[in-house]
């Protein structure tokens, strides 16, 4: 149906005379003739008020066939995201802003570019770097002021926040975060309120889960690299082995079953970063028990499949899904790396032990 055919349509189901929407649009009523009859379009400011005399969308007035559209973008997301996933972040750009072309208003696309940038923009030339930013800060602006999808705008909100904290512009990025202020529960809680049976069992255990992961993955991270005013660390050495330790205890709590899956890599995190310690007391003992560890955990991570499924308790049905690589590179494949590296002369005093050199033989085995 032609776009003249469809304000015909549409003008009869809404009971509008051309008189009528003329007058609606501030046009003539032989402008709304000419329309009709395919003589002439309307000016593209127009198709907005249009569609809001139908109550429609631009896409329904246009003809466009939404379900297909969605589809499609769907279909480039998930390409998109697979190639990501395996480490190749310049192709899965590459692949957005082309599905960007074709769909310049998904808002879905716009915040997987914006995330893309935002972590992978310096394997770009230099000279490239400002634009690629400036359009993701454009598509986030986008969607905190038009897109009413509750999870990208929740998400555009806290991608501007890290934006403009790494730009400086620290009172907008406080002015974002404290909008999130004060909300007493998340979606998950809310829904594990709301829902019965097994809908309720599922989103509880998959949002305590996330809380968990949250605070022991990640914000412990954070926790551990922080300074106080002056620039010095808060924590002792001391203090970063017992919260590590704490880390791969909890995460035994959590997963007594030991399939950590994809959670295996925060253990083996917490290991190198004791590794680093001891090896700084030049503890040969304890360094080598911790990188041991760190590998054995490293390789538990990728031989994770996306199919396999938690069976503790806490986590009891959750599948593990896709695994993102950061850099094409499996987590043994890092690990080997470090311990290969010899300008890293923290691990000289052990390298040439027969123990280090088994866990470089067991990590060959499995990076890629």
């Amino acid at each position: 149906m032609s776009l003249g055919s469809t304000i015909k349509s549409l003008r009869r189901a809404n009971n509008l005379t051309q008189e009528d929407l003329a007058e609606y649009l501030g046009v003539s009523s032989k402008a709304v003739s000419q329309w009709e009859c395919d003589r002439t379009a309307p000016d593209i400011s127009l198709l907005a008020p249009l569609a809001s005399v139908f109550d429609v969308t631009t896409d329904n007035l246009l003809g466009i066939d939404i379900g297909s559209k969605s589809k499609q973008i769907d279909m480039l997301y998930d390409e998109a995201y697979t190639i990501a996933c395996n480490g190749d972040h310049k192709q899965a750009i590459a692949l957005i802003e082309k599905a960007l072309m074709l769909h310049p208003s998904s808002y879905k696309l716009m915040d997987f570019y914006a995330n893309e940038i935002f972590l992978y923009n310096g394997i770009f030339p230099e000279d490239v770097r400002e634009s690629n930013q400036n359009r993701a800060l454009l598509y986030i602006d986008k969607i905190l002021s038009v897109c009413t999808d509750a999870s990208i705008r929740n998400n555009s909100l806290s991608m501007a926040c890290l934006w403009y904290s790494k730009l400086g512009r620290v009172e907008e990025a406080e002015r974002l975060a404290k909008t999130l202020d004060g909300a007493m529960w998340t979606c998950g809680e809310l829904l594990g309120r709301i829902y019965r049976g097994e809908r309720q069992f599922k989103v509880i255990r998959d949002e305590m889960l996330r809380q968990f992961t949250s605070a022991i993955g990640e914000l412990l991270d954070d926790l551990l690299t922080t300074k106080d005013d002056s620039g010095s660390n808060i924590y002792s050495d001391d203090e970063i082995l017992e919260l590590n330790q704490m880390c791969i205890d909890m995460l035994a709590l959590y997963f007594p079953k030991g399939d950590y899956l994809y959670h295996a890599q925060y253990v083996e995190g917490a290991y190198r970063r004791m590794a680093d310690i001891y090896a700084s007391r030049n503890d040969a003992v304890k360094t080598i028990e911790c990188l041991k560890s760190a590998a054995e955990f490293a390789i538990h991570f990728d031989n994770t499949s996306p199919d396999d499924t938690h069976i503790s308790p806490a986590a009891k049905g959750i599948v593990s899904g896709e695994l993102w690589w950061n850099d094409g590179h499996n987590s043994s494949y890092n690990l080997l790396q470090k311990l290969l590296n010899e300008s890293n002369t923290q691990y000289n005093f052990v390298r040439n032990t027969n123990k280090y050199n088994e866990i470089l033989t067991v990590l060959r085995t499995v990076a890629r």
